[in-house]
């Protein structure tokens, strides 16, 4: 495999075509192998790789050591078997090429460096949890739950791709849409198609987190009772479109928006203290996708995690302009190409 530009997408995927296949969400079942290269040879000797194993002293650095793990925990929750892109929030691919390159320093070939390294290893570097455990409370943008999430392995998803409102959208086109002579198999197609993978949803708005006992029923012979698990329950509503946001004052009855109910069993291992789960919290759910109801009214997920969100269009900047330019590790060591290369090689400009 070469080495990878950055690749992010958009939630809304509007790219899709009107009638999509499976395959275009789940690819051809094969995981990407990922191989160390030249480029990642050279990201092990660079400065920043040096901070992230060792720390840094330096606050100007550490502002870049700490935008660089708050992106990297915001798109190892999402990675994926299908291929080898990765996703970012449109918010954060925007700070990623404002504010972390400039003439000297290309942020985003390191933070694909990064990526890769994560990828290759199938697990983050212990020792860059550590410096990210250290960093934490001076950068609280680091989101450690995500991180931890990933020093215990890459667990990648079927596909990011297959969001809630692109799940709505299949099964509109599928099902809803399906003429007379399809109708009688749509359903079941469908249902072979998308349940039983392992999805990520956002955007889902907390509404309770309970210990819930199993329903009692007849045990067989040497059967064991099922223990009490832990339940979130939770909800997806249609976001407003921007005609309807920018409109403070409306006339007659406002357009009702689409509602989802989500029921998830928790895997018994979380990342994030759930007694600290606020109702209303929004949230990101991973998990296999097990049941639904028809119109993908209601969902229920198996085995899966929580991860808080963030607004980040409320967050103002990752790294201040004047902190990346006096951070002397913030370089271009890695990959020779930028214009201004100040003691990179051994050379001042």
């Amino acid at each position: 495999m070469r080495y990878a530009p950055l690749f992010a997408l958009a939630l809304g995927l509007l790219s899709m075509p009107a009638v999509a296949q499976p395959e275009l969400f789940f690819g051809n079942g094969q995981d990407p192998v990922f191989r160390e290269e030249d480029m990642d040879k050279r990201f092990a000797k660079t400065r920043l790789n040096q901070a992230l194993r060792q720390g840094t002293q330096d606050p100007n650095c550490a502002q870049v050591v700490g935008a660089m793990f708050t992106l990297l925990g915001e798109t190892g929750a999402l990675f994926h078997k299908r291929d080898e892109n990765f996703m970012l929030e449109p918010v954060l691919v925007q700070a990623l090429s404002t504010q972390l390159v400039n003439q000297r320093f290309p942020g985003n070939a390191f933070f694909v460096a990064m990526v890769r390294r994560v990828l290759i290893d199938k697990k983050l570097p212990p020792e860059w949890l550590v410096t990210a455990q250290a960093l934490a409370p001076y950068y609280p943008a680091i989101d450690l739950a995500k991180l931890r999430f990933l020093s215990d392995g890459v667990k990648p998803l079927d596909s990011f791709l297959l969001t809630l409102p692109v799940l709505r959208e299949r099964y509109n086109e599928d099902v809803v849409r399906a003429t007379s002579v399809a109708a009688s198999t749509a359903e079941a197609l469908f249902r072979d198609n998308y349940l039983d993978h392992e999805l990520a949803f956002s955007g889902l708005e907390v509404v309770d987190v309970k210990l819930e006992k199993p329903k009692k029923k007849r045990l067989k012979k040497g059967e064991e009772p099922e223990k009490p698990y832990m339940v979130a329950r939770l909800v997806w509503v249609e976001p407003e479109t921007p005609s309807e946001a920018q409109y403070e004052f409306q006339f007659g009855k406002p357009r009702k928006r689409t509602k989802v109910d989500i029921t998830a069993k928790l895997a018994e291992s979380q990342y994030v203290d759930l007694n600290k789960l606020l109702r209303g919290t929004k949230v990101l759910l991973r998990g296999r996708f097990w049941e639904y109801k028809k119109g993908i009214t209601f969902i229920e997920m198996r085995d899966a995690l929580v991860f808080p969100e963030r607004d980040w269009t409320k967050v103002s900047g990752l790294v201040d302009p004047m902190a990346l330019e006096a951070c002397p590790l913030a370089v271009n060591d890695l990959t020779g190409l930028a214009p201004l290369q100040p003691g990179a090689f051994g050379t001042r400009r």
